[in-house]
Formats: C-alpha cells, structure tokens, sequence
C-alpha cells in the first residue's frame, strides 16, 4: 500500500509538471542598418525540437517587431519567478548577437559600457536594438547584465532547462564568464570551469561569427525522442566537424535531467 501511494504521488507530480518555452526569431530589425536574416526554417526546427521533447502545451513565440529587450526579459523574469521544481524550461533566440570583438559595434559597446559588463560577455540583439552609440548600451541584452540573474534562478529551481542562442558571438551569452579557455581547436566545449549553472544545457551558435541556419538544422536532425546528451553531442561533432562555426555546448554533467524521459 506504501509503494503505491508513493507511486501515485510520483505520476501525480509528473502530472502538475509546467513546461514553460520562449522561441525569439529576429529576421528584420527596426533599425534598417542592422542586416536582415532568414530565420523562418529555423522557427519550425525549434518547434519541432520542443515536439520531440514532447513539450506540453504551447511555447510563447516573439518575432520581429513583437521581440523587444522589454518584453524578452519580462517574459524569463516572470518565469524565472513562478516556475518550481519538476517544471522545464526551455528558449530558443535565433536573431543578431555581439561582443566587444565585433567589428560592427565592439568599440561603441567598450566606449559605453563599464568594463564589467563587456569583458568576457556576450550579447543578444533584441528587435529594438539601436546601433547609435548614445543607445547601443541600453538596447543590447547582456549575458552579465541582464540574463544571469534570472537564468540563475530557474538553475536553482529546476533541474530541466534548455538554452539555445543562434548567433554570432553566443559563446557568453548566456553567463557572461571572466575568464576564457583555449577554444580555438574545438567544436564542443563541455569541460568550462567558468560555466556558472548547474543544470542548464547551454548552446551557443558560435564563438565569433556564425552561419544563420546551421546550427538549428544540426540540432533539429541530432535530436530525437530518445536522444542523449552524449548521443547529442557526438552527432554535432560529426556533423560540424568540417565547420568553421564552432558551436559550444556547456554543462555542468554529463547526462542532464533535461534528456530525462
């Protein structure tokens, strides 16, 4: 009688489970000087990625003049707020990213920005992004600055969460590490003593620059329902393998719960 009240409390907590999911999509930016990308093949890969992880309900989607810095952030902070244990995350941003090493807006982002918040740190480029150097400090998302701490929250809540960053420069993106390691003859890195979460898996499209498209197609073809992280991992290698965009998988184990079935 114990064990099956024990399993009935188990299938019931399963059962309240929450999967809360957010797909950015940026293909044409308000401002007319930031290049327009082709980001609707990687939109369906996403969502069919959530299908085979048999995602429950339906994702909330921001594209193009919807996928502001405000609203991006509004929406991680108030899931970053409710979501609890047995509950999963997951975000997919297939859009523009920078750094300080941007030869586009590198030297604007360190002329404007306290060091802290550029060294070593990566950037997302919301829809509203503008480029002119009295703004480009308020209207980028900086890993550092404004993703750490709710990514950081949902890490300590829930061991589930999956994050993927399709743009250039994501290496940092997500975490904002101060302290590099030697990348430049790896495709995967998941041995990052500076990686910060415990149980986001983190992707990120490239180091430097990155080709829109790859790096959703890769994943979409890698992953499946019975996928593993080390399944997953040994078929991006293969596939990027003659690749100049070098992904980066972070993670602090080698089987997170997020592959759980």
């Amino acid at each position: 009688m114990k064990k099956l009240l024990i399993a009935l409390l188990v299938v019931s907590s399963g059962l309240m489970a929450k999967d809360y999911a957010l797909i950015v999509s940026i293909s044409k930016y308000r401002d007319n000087s930031v290049p327009t990308l082709s980001v609707a093949k990687d939109i369906e890969r996403y969502r069919n990625i959530l299908t085979k992880f048999e995602f429950r309900g339906k994702p909330k989607e921001f594209h193009n003049s919807v996928a502001t810095k405000y609203k991006i952030l509004k929406y991680i902070k108030e899931t970053a707020s409710k979501i609890k244990k047995d509950d999963r995350f997951f975000m997919f941003f297939v859009g523009h990213g920078t750094d300080a090493n941007d030869e586009d807006y590198g030297s604007k982002l360190q002329e404007t920005l306290p060091e802290e918040y550029w060294k070593d740190t990566g950037m997302i480029l919301p829809y509203d992004f503008n480029p002119n150097k009295n703004a480009i400090a308020k209207s980028v998302i900086i890993g550092r600055r404004d993703l750490r701490k709710y990514f950081n929250k949902i890490d300590k809540t829930t061991q589930k969460a999956f994050i993927v960053f399709d743009a250039c420069f994501s290496q940092n993106s997500s975490k904002g590490t101060r302290k590099h390691n030697a990348y430049s003859f790896l495709h995967l890195d998941t041995i990052n003593n500076t990686y910060p979460y415990k149980n986001i898996v983190y992707i990120g499209a490239s180091k430097t620059q990155a080709k829109t498209g790859k790096l959703s197609a890769v994943l979409d073809s890698c992953i499946s329902k019975n996928t593993t992280f080390v399944s997953l991992k040994g078929c991006m290698n293969k596939k990027l393998k003659k690749s100049p965009h070098r992904a980066i998988v972070l993670s602090k184990s080698d089987s997170p719960m997020i592959f759980a079935r």
